[in-house]
């Protein structure tokens, strides 16, 4: 909610591509000198929505069948002169009743996909951000999502960067990448990178960063995902 203050330390790690959930609106500020070859963003409050930066001459196309019915699960073709990805940018949140066609948090994805199934492919493809979920939290009826976002994209030979890399299972993570209250004792992994197998397949590294680097700014810590 405060990027202009804190966006160079998170620049600082020189990404491509740069996935900021609960970002003030880029258009209230300018940055300088402007160290970014691209930016997007969308959201309903100027001080709190979804934003991806690229850089390194990476520049970003709106998807054609973009839903806005899912503001927060934003479609982008992100390209270069030799590369090009489909991303999807992710922040869940709550943005209604919780009934049996309740479109919160993490079935907002899921939803969404009846739109980008094609766009999803099996190269290429990024899907990354805030989830606001995870495995851990047993659920009932209609809250078995995240399991269902799990399967629907291993059909597509797509998986999670970090489950990939670290060799852990889903729920059964080490490390955090959010942390409730501030508090560093109350640890949850909510936040995903899912990458297709080509992309697993040049990964690497994926690092998270520490609680004590970052807390100051957030309470959640970046995800750093390298690929060759």
């Amino acid at each position: 909610m405060n990027f202009r203050k804190d966006c160079q330390k998170v620049f600082d790690l020189n990404p491509d591509i740069l996935v900021v959930p609960e970002c003030e609106d880029i258009n209230k500020y300018t940055i300088n000198p402007k160290i970014y070859s691209d930016s997007y963003w969308v959201g309903d409050n100027q001080n709190k929505g979804l934003a991806v930066f690229t850089f390194n001459n990476f520049k970003i196309k709106p998807y054609n069948n973009y839903n806005e019915n899912y503001k927060h699960v934003l479609p982008l073709e992100v390209f270069n002169d030799s590369d090009s990805f489909n991303l999807i940018a992710v922040w869940t949140k709550k943005v209604g009743e919780k009934t049996k066609q309740h479109s919160n948090y993490i079935r907002q994805v899921n939803l969404s996909f009846n739109d980008y199934g094609s766009f999803i492919k099996s190269n290429n493809s990024i899907i990354c951000g805030d989830f606001n979920s995870n495995l851990f939290w047993v659920r009932t009826g209609i809250d078995k999502d995240h399991q269902w976002l799990l399967d629907y994209l291993e059909a597509k030979n797509i998986y999670s960067s970090y489950h990939k890399f670290k060799n852990e299972k889903q729920g059964k993570e080490t490390q955090g990448t959010y942390f409730h209250y501030h508090k560093e004792n109350r640890p949850f992994h909510i936040d995903f990178c899912f990458l297709s197998k080509n992309l697993i397949n040049r990964m690497k590294s994926v690092k998270l960063g520490s609680y004590s680097d970052w807390i100051n700014i957030s309470d959640h810590v970046p995800m750093i995902v390298e690929l060759n």
